[in-house]
């Protein structure tokens, strides 16, 4: 299982999500840790922001994995839109 750590922007995200969406997303938390590769988890191509996305309705968690501490390092959450990837 890996631990999950956070990022400021990541954790600033989660406070201001809705109570409904801030269940989905823990939900989504508890998957990664078990599976950081689970179903739906895309590896993002030639951005900087971060390795990996995970789609939660209408909102992308981007995170990285580090396999040899497994270790996923959340980098943030944003509602899916244009600048979502910049």
């Amino acid at each position: 299982m890996h631990r999950l750590l956070f990022s400021p922007p990541a954790r600033r995200a989660f406070r201001e999500l809705s109570q409904q969406d801030s269940r989905r997303v823990k939900e989504a938390f508890d998957r990664l840790q078990h599976n950081p590769r689970t179903r739906g988890v895309v590896a993002l191509q030639d951005l900087r922001i971060a390795q990996y996305r995970y789609r939660v309705r209408d909102y992308r968690i981007l995170f990285d994995i580090n396999d040899r501490e497994q270790v996923v390092l959340i980098l943030d959450i944003r509602r899916r839109s244009e600048t979502t990837y910049r």
